[in-house]
């Protein structure tokens, strides 16, 4: 594939020397020209974390078996090598970029984070997606979603999981729903006994008290850390669906209910760019 060579504007943005990202990871998937971008770094100490169990893309081959991973080996080493913005932009000229999503930690605390969205609309013209906790909140004019993780909406809980109030995070929610141009979608994880079907349903009441047509993802725990808590079953995942559809209208879950992973299992491939 021909290279991409970028724009006058943008490649003025990139042109700063020694502007290192938090960017330690980049994935593909060329079916869907979707780019995924890992970030390092975090403002919360969430005790579930998959970062505690694997920092790179689980949709890589190698990474299928990650849910069912002894949560209490070794934790995965901190990245070591970091992109700088003009890295990041000449690997995914290699590739036809349609989407951008953020992932990994926390994207959000990245000071890179303004320039490179600008960069990545103006040379590519692509969807960016933030994946963030709502802690802080980034400049969003070149950000088109959102996608913002409620760990919990009872104060004490989410002191508990995450380490910290979420009173910053419940007014962020309602600040990117008022931010014209900007998609929003809300996220939380099911943790059986702990954050149960009770919070969930907190969740979805705070989320439709502010629009019912906001589209509600809950993601099913599985063991990371080193924490009590269980995996969800299929049957509690359908109560949690359950609970939320009587206050919103998009909700969804994902879970992954086979023992092993193979590649043809997965909607479609993903690869390592860096």
């Amino acid at each position: 594939m021909g290279l991409n060579l970028p724009s006058t504007s943008a490649q003025k943005d990139i042109d700063q020397k020694g502007r290192t990202t938090n960017i330690y990871h980049i994935a593909y998937a060329p079916e869907i020209k979707k780019a995924y971008l890992f970030f390092w770094g975090c403002n919360l100490r969430c005790r579930g974390c998959l970062c505690q169990k694997e920092i790179n893309c689980l949709a890589l081959e190698e990474n299928l078996d990650v849910v069912f991973r002894n949560p209490r080996l070794s934790s995965p080493r901190t990245p070591d090598q970091f992109l700088d913005l003009e890295g990041v932009m000449r690997i995914l000229r290699q590739v036809e970029v349609k989407e951008v999503l953020f992932e990994g930690e926390e994207a959000s605390i990245d000071p890179q984070l303004p320039t490179l969205c600008q960069a990545l609309h103006r040379e590519f013209g692509c969807w960016i997606t933030l994946n963030t906790n709502g802690v802080k909140l980034p400049d969003l004019k070149n950000i088109d979603e959102v996608v913002l993780s409620i760990k919990a909406v009872t104060e004490s809980l989410c002191r508990d999981y995450a380490g910290r109030s979420n009173k910053s995070v419940l007014k962020n929610f309602i600040k990117v729903y008022q931010q014209p141009g900007v998609k929003l979608r809300a996220e939380s994880v099911f943790i059986p006994g702990y954050i149960d079907l009770e919070e969930t349903e907190k969740i979805a009441k705070f989320v439709a008290s502010i629009d019912k047509n906001i589209p509600y993802r809950i993601d099913a725990y599985f063991e990371a850390g080193d924490n009590p808590w269980r995996r969800a079953t299929p049957e509690e995942m359908e109560r949690a669906l359950s609970v939320a559809r009587r206050h919103l209208v998009n909700v969804s879950c994902t879970q992954q209910t086979k023992d092993v992973l193979k590649k043809e299992d997965l909607l479609f491939e993903v690869i390592r760019l860096f």
